[in-house]
């Protein structure tokens, strides 16, 4: 039997400040409320990370990539130093909104896995290095919002730092859409893969369609199965699309690693995929005039 590689992808806060239209942050704000319960925690202790870890075998990687930006949550560099010191396979994707100079500094010679930065886009509405108040010009015929001298600070301490690590593992700049053009620059010196969006499995949208199509549907063919996301309070929900916490599947502070597997929902959704599957639009584009105006926009909640 050949046994899939499982990732847990860790968000350690409900809610970002990012903002970015292409992620449905009000839904999970909202879910989480509901599903999870008003009186959870929202913000993930560290406690509650080692709690979680400890029942966690060393095979399974740990993405610091979910719902939201991890260093949102001040705890997540000593996050990453414990999970690292505990011998795990770590990758890190940040927009460096919430980073501190102090906290790189420490967590800079971890050995990542892959370390992404995700840049600002010129394309969608974010908040991602943006300078407050909000400053707004017009550029071939787009309106854009003036990015800040923190962040442009913070972009080249990183990489004027780069710690005994660099060049041993995966280095990605990206956006999504296309680069912010203030950022052109650094496309002389760095690769900048430009990524499309998706629907997040339809969570995104103003109000969800039918099923995706038999020749579209992805559901038992999907290894995302594999890449559960760890909440604020130790929950699991299904995956990177889970947005609107359809299909939590466990605890990892109430009930052990090996529960969590063997339970009759994980085992049945590894082989079969789940009721949200149908709806999970990976790979269909939302950005041409005709399908952006079915997105919701932040802050709607219906």
């Amino acid at each position: 039997m050949i046994k899939l590689k499982h990732n847990i992808e860790i968000t350690p806060k409900i809610g970002c400040s990012n903002v970015c239209e292409y992620c449905p942050q009000s839904t999970l704000i909202k879910r989480y409320k509901e599903r999870i319960g008003g009186d959870k925690d929202t913000m993930m202790t560290l406690e509650t990370f080692k709690k979680c870890l400890s029942t966690l075998p060393k095979h399974v990687g740990l993405n610091f990539t979910g719902y939201v930006e991890p260093f949102l949550n001040p705890e997540t560099p000593d996050m990453l130093l414990y999970a690292y010191e505990q011998g795990y396979s770590i990758l890190l994707n940040t927009t460096l909104m919430g980073l501190k100079k102090s906290d790189w500094m420490k967590i800079k010679d971890i050995n990542f896995r892959e370390l992404h930065i995700h840049l600002a886009s010129g394309s969608f509405d974010e908040m991602i290095g943006v300078e407050i108040p909000v400053k707004i010009y017009e550029k071939d015929g787009k309106k854009v919002k003036s990015l800040s001298e923190d962040y442009y600070d913070m972009l080249n301490f990183i990489i004027q730092n780069p710690g005994n690590g660099w060049g041993q593992y995966k280095l990605d700049f990206h956006c999504l859409g296309n680069l912010h053009p203030e950022l052109d620059e650094l496309k002389r010196h760095f690769y900048v893969g430009e990524r499309q969006v998706n629907s997040r499995a339809m969570n995104i949208l103003i109000e969800k369609k039918g099923k995706v199509p038999p020749e579209e549907n992805i559901r038992g063919n999907c290894a995302r199965v594999y890449q559960n996301v760890l909440l604020p309070d130790g929950s699991l929900s299904l995956c990177c699309q889970d947005y609107g916490l359809d299909e939590v599947l466990g605890n990892l502070v109430e009930s052990t690693w090996d529960e969590f597997e063997n339970s009759e929902t994980v085992k049945r959704i590894r082989e079969e995929g789940a009721d949200l599957c149908d709806y999970c639009e990976e790979g269909v584009t939302y950005t041409d005039d005709a399908t952006w105006q079915q997105w919701r926009r932040p802050g709607q909640l219906s």
